[in-house]
């Protein structure tokens, strides 16, 4: 078939291939002219409010974690539980920008570790995570909704990834607590 007799939703897809392959060759190709992958030797895990500190100086910051009460119009919160949110704040010391494409967020609840679903609510402005970069000597901050059952509050774990391929992930772990906040 001709290119210019194709449907408009095929060519829409192939523009979203080429872009996440030229993507993911410009992201390995950062990682590496970056030099090593960022790692610590024990993993540390932390409590709301403690900063991680990585080998490039990358700093990341998470706030004690707050109730949310999500709009009728969003994804991923169901009726019974709680939607919990937390602030992240990146902060770049380094001379320059850091990109925020491979932020990776994941929250578990409960003794089992149980994987919690992300909430998105575009009338709250929830969903959207970091975007674009970070200019060195500055900071961003975003917030990340997830959707824990009541019973599961009392052990929260939210994993930080701030680069999937050149960073490795820090736990934040501890209760909802006070159990107040927005909802």
């Amino acid at each position: 078939m001709d290119t210019i007799h194709r449907p408009r939703a095929h060519r829409a897809g192939r523009r979203l291939t080429v872009y996440v392959a030229v993507a993911s060759m410009l992201t390995l190709g950062s990682a590496a002219t970056a030099g090593a992958v960022q790692h610590v030797a024990d993993r540390p895990t932390l409590t709301w409010g403690e900063t991680r500190t990585y080998g490039d100086g990358l700093e990341v910051t998470v706030a004690r974690p707050t109730a949310f009460t999500p709009n009728a119009t969003s994804a991923g919160h169901r009726s019974g539980n709680r939607a919990v949110a937390w602030k992240i704040t990146l902060r770049n010391p380094a001379g320059e920008a850091f990109e925020t494409a491979l932020v990776a967020v994941y929250a578990k609840y409960g003794k089992a570790g149980e994987q919690a679903e992300r909430v998105f609510d575009s009338a709250m402005a929830i969903g959207s995570g970091f975007e674009g970069s970070v200019s060195p000597g500055r900071s961003a901050t975003a917030t990340y909704v997830f959707d824990i059952p009541k019973a599961g509050t009392d052990l929260l774990d939210l994993e930080v990834v701030p680069h999937v391929v050149t960073h490795d992930g820090t736990h934040w772990t501890g209760p909802l607590s006070p159990k107040t906040g927005r909802g």
